[in-house]
């Protein structure tokens, strides 16, 4: 089992809305670069390029570096840390994105890192394009573990049960506009990245000093 201890808050917390994302998706670019420092008081670098179709399919990457460093532990053994920590950097290639107005949601899976566990895990970067100027360009980014395989859950006393493929939408009646809440998907293993919500439903980075720019086109 492993412990990863950081000095640095990279991995950052998401406040998310029950629903899920809902959006047509549109062909578009988005790109940035980015330099800033948080609370921790290290400097942290974030540079990406991703440009997707009708679908919703994406190619590009994203990079990130932190001069904070990981201590990754062994905590089933001496705990003692199995390589000298070194400052935190990552490159991923990007597979999918969504645009909705000034906002995009992009995923991707980590290729490259400094850090060997971090190869292999999805990455989730959410950003929102403004003027830069009197309102900055705003982003967060989450690592998340690939969903592990298993068995499919299904009824003992029910010779054939499918319900676990089953699927459904729940909404307000009395609201036309309500988009609803599907179904939890109930087949492990099926999760291709981090899960998605309403971009409103997410929590910005805090930021205490940058210069860069975000850029969304359509």
């Amino acid at each position: 089992m492993l412990k990863r201890v950081s000095a640095s808050l990279f991995i950052m917390s998401l406040v998310f809305l029950a629903t899920p994302l809902i959006a047509f998706a549109q062909a578009g670019a988005a790109n940035g670069n980015y330099k800033f420092v948080m609370e921790d008081g290290f400097t942290k670098y974030l540079e990406f390029d991703a440009r997707s179709d009708d679908k919703g399919a994406a190619t590009g990457y994203m990079i990130f570096t932190d001069e904070a460093t990981v201590n990754t532990q062994d905590v089933d053994g001496n705990k003692e840390p199995f390589d000298e920590p070194v400052p935190f950097s990552m490159k991923a290639a990007l597979d999918t994105m969504t645009i909705e107005k000034n906002r995009a949601v992009i995923s991707g899976v980590v290729r490259e890192s400094s850090y060997a566990s971090y190869i292999g895990k999805y990455v989730q970067l959410v950003i929102e394009d403004n003027d830069g100027v009197e309102v900055p360009d705003k982003f967060v980014w989450s690592f998340c573990q690939p969903d592990p395989g298993g068995w499919i859950p299904e009824d003992a006393e029910v010779p054939g049960d499918r319900g676990a493929f089953m699927s459904w939408w729940s909404t307000d009646a009395e609201r036309n506009d309500d988009v609803g809440i599907p179904s939890p998907n109930l087949i492990p293993g099926s999760l291709k990245s981090c899960r998605t919500y309403p971009l409103n439903g997410y929590e910005w980075a805090s930021i205490l000093k940058g210069d860069g720019i975000i850029t969304i086109s359509q």
